[in-house]
């Protein structure tokens, strides 16, 4: 049915265009980007406009249809391979994307972004107290440009939003303390060539954190350049909770003090 993924948190990617601009230490070694140039492209050369995909737009009805049949939701990460809140986006792109979104209300979308006060601007007129089948949430890969982001994304109104504290580039100081009114928290370390290692202490921070608070917590991977990303064990035992329905089994580990 197309783009399904390996990402382990969402069931499909969805990509209405592809192609955009590093802005921050999380983009150095983009995957999305590596990728391109395998392909012979360099749609996040930042003199290059990003491309409409002209493929995919059908996908989304296709799995909505397949979930009601299936009597289950899915989860959609919009996107992999751009940023839905990049002011180059194609004209009419992102309108032709919230309604897709109203037309799928089984799927459950999943939006990130690293342009966190663009999302303000980017969401549509009917948005009210925010879409039930959308998840917001915003990178967080350091304090310096994650923590601006975090604020940005809790003045929104949104059913859930998160983070994404992958890749994880350096301890985050008083990460509890930007804990409130987030719902979900993904984090891992970076993969593939090039990659940065990440610091236990640091990993261990962010789940202590999301303990204490309560907040559901994703661990995705170490990272690394193996093939299996360095793995996503904790002492033996896999750390994956759902926004709402987050596992209340206490952990406490490595706590940095």
């Amino acid at each position: 049915m197309g783009d399904t993924t390996g990402i382990s948190w969402t069931d499909h990617t969805f990509n209405p265009w592809q192609g955009c601009t590093k802005i921050a230490p999380g983009c150095d070694n983009c995957y999305a980007a590596a990728r391109d140039h395998r392909f012979g492209k360099n749609r996040w050369d930042p003199h290059v406009k990003p491309e409409r995909s002209k493929t995919v737009w059908d996908n989304p009805r296709k799995w909505n249809e397949q979930a009601e049949i299936e009597g289950r939701r899915r989860r959609v990460f919009c996107g992999s391979l751009m940023d839905w809140c990049d002011k180059d986006a194609p004209a009419g792109a992102l309108d032709e994307l919230w309604q897709i979104i109203r037309d799928t209300p089984l799927l459950d979308w999943q939006l990130l972004t690293k342009r966190a006060t663009l999302i303000q601007d980017r969401l549509p007129d009917d948005w009210g107290a925010g879409y039930d089948n959308v998840w917001l949430g915003v990178t967080v890969e350091d304090m310096k440009h994650g923590y601006p982001r975090i604020n940005a994304l809790r003045d929104i109104p949104a059913k859930v939003r998160f983070l994404s504290c992958e890749p994880l580039l350096e301890w985050l100081n008083r990460f509890d303390l930007k804990l409130p009114g987030i719902d979900w928290v993904i984090v891992g370390g970076e993969s593939g060539p090039g990659c940065r290692s990440m610091d236990p202490a640091w990993l261990y921070g962010v789940i202590n954190s999301c303990r204490d608070r309560g907040v559901p917590v994703w661990f995705k991977q170490w990272g690394g350049s193996t093939s299996d990303k360095g793995g996503c064990l904790l002492h033996g035992h896999e750390h994956k909770e759902w926004p709402r329905t987050g596992l209340a089994a206490s952990l406490n580990i490595g706590m940095r003090t």
